[in-house]
């Protein structure tokens, strides 16, 4: 086993709706928000983690693969599978486990194919929120909700904060290509996974209508790509170290 390859992920990342992937609340401060957005702390500017993006990219994968991902993921927060060709755990990797069959098998196995960075804004994208906040604005948007109960009852309403519709960000992912199986993978297994991000969503309250989400070439015009299938709308550049 050796690396043979590299595939080179770039597209940008299109906010339809509103988007929400929250901060942990013992972040938050006395008087925030209820809901607030997680931040880069150096510029306050809302991001995508490559952590939230790349676990639903899994969750997503498991529920279309469907079984063992579902069922016997009851103990654990996923389902370790003990097969070295298993797609999830080589794609998305397993963590460690400590007994000698876990051990074997991830020696198998190998390392984790896909990593995703940080999403960060794009610089247009930037300088449209920037320009709102010079009007007075904010670089997100603050949506009031209300609660109310079924029954009657008084409304309870909650605020919560969202990156605005509209907004870019620039994704990039590497996905290691160790075998043919591995490129088989890419093909049948990831690309089913990002099809399903823009069918489902990302972040929270995605049965509200945030969350919705659309990827885009970054060197081609959004109004050529409408009707495009995934692969015609990322950038996907292959790497070879075979010669090495």
């Amino acid at each position: 086993m050796k690396l043979r390859a590299i595939k080179r992920i770039r597209a940008i990342l299109l906010a339809k709706t509103g988007l929400r992937i929250g901060m942990s609340r013992d972040q938050m401060a006395i008087g925030d928000l209820d809901n607030p957005v997680i931040r880069n702390p150096l510029t306050d500017e809302p991001y995508i983690p490559g952590s939230s993006l790349k676990g639903k990219l899994r969750y997503l994968l498991e529920w279309s693969l469907g079984g063992d991902y579902i069922l016997k993921a009851k103990d654990k927060h996923v389902f370790a599978s003990d097969d070295p060709e298993d797609p999830v755990a080589r794609i998305f990797g397993l963590a460690p486990e400590n007994d000698e069959k876990a051990l074997k098998v991830a020696r198998k196995r190998g390392p984790t194919r896909l990593l995703v960075r940080d999403a960060y804004l794009t610089p247009d994208s930037k300088e449209e929120l920037e320009r709102t906040v010079a009007r007075g604005g904010y670089l997100t948007e603050i949506k009031q909700e209300v609660f109310i109960p079924r029954l009657g009852g008084n409304a309870n309403p909650r605020t919560t904060e969202r990156v605005p519709a509209g907004s870019r960000f620039a994704v990039s992912m590497t996905y290691r290509i160790l075998d043919d199986k591995d490129e088989d993978y890419f093909q049948r297994y990831l690309m089913r996974a990002l099809e399903l991000l823009e069918l489902d969503g990302l972040g929270g309250h995605i049965s509200r209508g945030y969350g919705q989400v659309f990827f885009l070439h970054p060197q081609k015009p959004l109004e050529e790509q409408e009707g495009l299938p995934i692969k015609e709308r990322l950038e996907i550049e292959t790497l070879s170290f075979d010669s090495l």
